[in-house]
């Protein structure tokens, strides 16, 4: 059966820019735009074609991105490059004014698209907001609807201002038929800071001798300052990695434990594959990425690009750790 908040879900994770936190001067997207806005997810609660679309090419979205047949309409918004938190709110409350003009003035052409189906809740989805006074500005334009009375909306109508944490579990549920997919793209800037206070807070330690040492074998015939280029490559990975970790465990915990059991599977199978390779290190390196990389694209819920970093992380966690070994 098709879920009509799933279909929300999906129109709403399509919308450019809906990710999960705040950056100042910008909301980054962590969803794919290319999302379809159909999709299957099970649910015997709901009947196919649950949620409708309202396509904005031709003629405009009339305020709201869609509606569910319950009455219950969705209309996204991302502010975009805005590096201060008045700025933010400014922009989404002219966001909030305009779409519910838009939303009185289309009366006529919102009745014939929707017939006798009638606004009850209009969801303001935005990736984050953090003043009050959005909801207090939602609660006058909720009056100004309801004093205007229009025929395409209920006499209760309200105006809700939500995010995508509302949907934690449908996303879960998208996530395991790969309709939607983690990423982090643009999120987690390659930092030489982190590097370097990562080789001092190792100094001297097991992991950044077995680095070394790992990075004199590989780097074979290079040039030093290739060698060093190499090592703050994997430092990078690392450190990068265990970031993009983090937040998949915080967003998608079934696909975390997905992602941490493939890559002990394949962690048991290093000792033995170490001791049998005949090819240069170098060559075995380059191989066993690609190859891991490879098997990670095949996860459910994850993009291409967060698979490729996930995949770097555990290369380089095994060649800190030993699990991945050379001689």
């Amino acid at each position: 059966m098709r879920n009509r908040i799933s279909d929300a879900l999906t129109d709403i994770l399509s919308y450019p820019g809906l990710g999960h936190t705040p950056a100042f001067g910008q909301l980054l997207a962590v969803v794919p735009d290319e999302l379809e806005d159909q999709l299957t997810i099970e649910n015997t609660g709901n009947v196919i074609g649950g949620y409708q679309h309202i396509p904005a090419d031709i003629k405009g979205d009339c305020g709201l991105e869609g509606f569910a047949h319950d009455g219950t309409a969705y209309q996204c918004y991302a502010c975009q490059n805005w590096n201060d938190f008045s700025v933010l709110l400014d922009h989404q409350k002219n966001k909030m004014t305009a779409d519910i003009g838009k939303l009185l003035r289309k009366e006529a052409e919102l009745l014939k698209i929707m017939g006798d189906i009638r606004i009850g809740i209009w969801n303001f989805v935005l990736p984050f907001w953090n003043n009050n006074d959005l909801l207090k500005h939602a609660r006058k334009k909720q009056e100004e609807v309801r004093k205007k009375s229009p025929k395409h909306v209920t006499q209760d109508f309200r105006i809700s201002v939500i995010t995508g944490e509302e949907f934690a579990i449908e996303t879960q549920a998208l996530a395991r038929q790969d309709l939607y997919q983690f990423d982090v793209k643009g999120e987690i800037p390659d930092s030489v800071a982190a590097v370097a206070k990562w080789f001092d807070d190792n100094k001297g330690l097991e992991m950044a001798e077995n680095l070394t040492r790992k990075s004199i074998i590989i780097a074979n015939g290079k040039s030093e300052n290739m060698r060093k280029k190499f090592l703050n490559r994997i430092v990078k990975d690392f450190t990068k990695g265990q970031v993009v970790l983090g937040r998949l465990e915080l967003e998608l915990p079934d696909v975390y434990e997905n992602v941490i059991q493939r890559k002990t599977f394949r962690e048991d199978e290093l000792e033995s594959e170490c001791v049998t390779n005949t090819s240069v290190p170098g060559e075995f390196f380059n191989a066993m990425l690609a190859g891991y990389k490879s098997q990670l694209r095949g996860v459910s819920g994850i993009s291409p690009h967060a698979a490729d970093l996930l995949a770097r992380e555990a290369v380089a966690d095994w060649l800190l750790r030993c699990p991945l070994e050379f001689e």
